[in-house]
């Protein structure tokens, strides 16, 4: 497999409208990124499952199971298979503080309103996936005392 910066973004997308999974789609067209597009949470969290995204854009009202739900699914699948953490940005017209504080209780990295303009989405999903690329912090050895 080529080293991320060699191959398109991935990135699954998570909407009930057609509209705006077609205006997301051009927009990630403007990067060449690579977008796999479904309809519901379930979808997404079958697709997040079966193959690997660089980051997940996720609305949060949808049918069948809403974009709260795929996400906690998407986290705690992540931490039963030692996956790396994917980025997730909450894609959706709710933005009420409450809104943002119930993604991120989710576990959704960002929370953008819509709607998205192109540099708004691209620079927030540039954010996060250097973020998530970062290597992690190294752990500080414990030191033990004895006497």
């Amino acid at each position: 497999m080529n080293p991320p910066e060699q191959r398109p973004l991935r990135v699954l997308v998570a909407d009930d409208h057609p509209t705006n999974r077609a205006v997301i789609e051009i927009i990630l067209d403007l990067v060449s990124a690579a977008a796999v597009s479904v309809e519901n949470g379930q979808q997404a969290v079958v697709a997040f499952k079966a193959d690997d995204f660089d980051v997940v854009l996720m609305d949060l009202q949808m049918p069948v199971m809403d974009g709260l739900t795929a996400i906690r699914e998407i986290r705690e699948y992540e931490d039963r298979t030692d996956r790396p953490r994917t980025p997730v940005l909450a894609v959706t017209a709710n933005a009420l503080s409450e809104h943002v504080s119930a993604s991120k209780a989710a576990g959704a990295d960002r929370h953008i309103a819509k709607p998205v303009t192109p540099e708004g989405l691209l620079d927030a999903i540039s954010a996060e996936v250097a973020r998530a690329r970062e290597p992690a912090p190294a752990k500080k050895p414990k030191i033990v005392r004895g006497g």
